[in-house]
């Protein structure tokens, strides 16, 4: 392959032309377009990569390659153009170059809902008005607070935010408009922070001496807004008593905060440049306890797309809901590939591409599969999972076991033996052997499933409503998405 080629910005055209008769020849050079742009050689498709500042700049590449080429159209929308020539067309694919280390850093969690908060307190206390996401930086008070929050640390991703906090602020000012809500906080004096300590010294109403569990299990809120927020933690607090107390009159009181607009929770999701944000009251009553639209599939309608337990190095299964896959769940390992974890069970919708739609608690899906069956084994525990392929040898008879029920649902499955050789294999690579503990307890878990539940549409329905907090388990809440 030629080496790298620098072109200058001045010269990008006449540079372009010189290595014509290569590019034609499936790109077989790696070219610096501008400075931060770079074509990477592939058989009929190219690769260009920009850097954030070159955004609005795209759409001038178009008339670049049609200098050179005779044809080439831009797709704005799939960021492509479509090169046309005399042996056939070539696609050239324009990605937002990735920083050093290859992965955009993920936002911390709370810096994201943080700036949730900056933006409706500057709404509903400082008469600001958003009509367009660019208002929120073209403000400068409202700019500062985010640019501060986000720090240097997450600077360039700032703007992508201002389209998310733009819709949920503009979506929650639709039903809640009142500049009596008190200021939205964040931190030790917010509603999380008082729940996460009240939610302790509740107990689940079948059981009064099982406690619910953490906030996260009960409640998917990421905020609070509150009036008067002293008299209603006085409310609640005094309601809850850990001799009387359960789930069901906690929820109850809320319900009650939440229809006199006294307290409302609110779970946030990030919203796709593309989208729309939607809020929707959820467990506020009976009707919002449940989806509709999965209360009618059928097991017709749900889907097991799980090769991936026999597939190479990837450790994400899916249950898909609806003929176009409206709703699912991801099964996958939680933290590093590299160190030894349990199974996350993550729920997404189609309609929000851009957030998960929630987490199932671990515990409720163990109780869950224990509901309707005996025999279950699973507790999503790697400690009881091989670590070595010696272990795994000593063992292979139990996951056989578990193979010939789970094959059934794949679509396309090797033989045991072949199974048996993948696992061995990421056994003894060290930096890959808890992948291989990943498939085998996502194997684990799908044999007690399936075997017990695989013509009941309930249990996978019910699954799906773990991960979206949906029903009278789960604190009452609006949901902007």
């Amino acid at each position: 392959m030629a080496s790298k080629r620098v072109v200058n910005a001045n010269t990008v055209t006449d540079e372009l032309k010189r290595p014509t008769p290569k590019l034609l020849n499936q790109f077989k050079v790696t070219l610096l377009i501008k400075d931060g742009m770079v074509v990477t050689p592939k058989s009929r498709v190219v690769d260009v990569e920009y850097n954030k500042d070159y955004e609005k700049d795209l759409a001038n590449l178009e008339s670049y390659f049609a200098e050179i080429f005779g044809s080439a159209s831009f797709d704005e929308k799939k960021k492509e153009i479509t090169i046309t020539g005399t042996s056939g067309s070539i696609k050239v694919n324009l990605k937002q170059k990735k920083p050093p280390g290859g992965k955009r850093e993920t936002i911390n969690t709370k810096v994201q809902e943080e700036g949730t908060t900056i933006v409706l307190n500057q709404v509903i206390h400082k008469n600001k008005k958003f009509d367009k996401k660019e208002d929120i930086l073209a403000d400068k008070d409202t700019a500062d607070q985010l640019k501060k929050l986000f720090g240097k640390k997450y600077a360039d991703r700032l703007e992508e935010w201002t389209h998310s906090y733009f819709e949920q602020q503009k979506e929650f000012l639709k039903k809640f408009q009142s500049a009596k809500w008190d200021i939205f906080v964040y931190g030790r004096d917010d509603f999380v922070t008082f729940f996460s300590e009240q939610i302790k010294s509740v107990a689940r109403s079948l059981d009064p001496l099982r406690p619910v569990g953490d906030y996260t299990t009960w409640s998917p809120s990421d905020i609070w807004a509150v009036y008067d927020g002293n008299k209603v933690k006085e409310q609640i607090a005094k309601n809850i008593n850990p001799k009387t107390q359960n789930l069901v009159e906690l929820n109850n009181l809320l319900i009650n905060l939440f229809n006199e607009k006294k307290l409302i929770g609110v779970s946030l999701k990030k919203i796709d440049a593309k989208q729309s944000a939607n809020l929707k009251f959820v467990n506020i009553d009976t009707s919002t306890m449940r989806l509709g639209d999965i209360e009618t599939y059928s097991m017709s309608q749900i889907k097991f797309d799980i090769d991936n337990i026999v597939k190479g190095e990837t450790v994400t299964t899916y249950v898909k809901y609806g003929s176009g896959n409206d709703y699912s769940i991801n099964i996958s390992k939680a933290g590093s590939r590299k160190s030894a974890s349990n199974l996350t069970f993550n729920t997404a919708i189609k309609a929000t591409p851009a957030a998960q739609g929630g987490q199932a608690p671990v515990k409720m899906i163990v109780e869950l599969l224990n509901r309707g069956a005996s025999g279950i084994t699973f507790l999503n525990n790697n400690k009881n999972y091989p670590t070595t392929s010696q272990e795994f040898s000593k063992r292979s008879a139990e996951f056989e076991k578990y193979y010939k029920v789970v094959k059934k649902h794949m679509s396309n499955s090797p033989n045991y033996s072949e199974f048996e050789s993948l696992i061995n294999s990421l056994y003894d690579n060290k930096d890959k052997k808890f992948i291989a503990q990943s498939k085998l307890m996502q194997l684990h878990f799908f044999h007690d499933a399936l075997k017990n539940y695989s013509n009941k549409s309930e249990f996978w329905t019910d699954l799906l409503y773990l991960g979206m907090k949906v029903g009278d388990r789960f604190a009452p809440h609006a949901k902007i998405s």
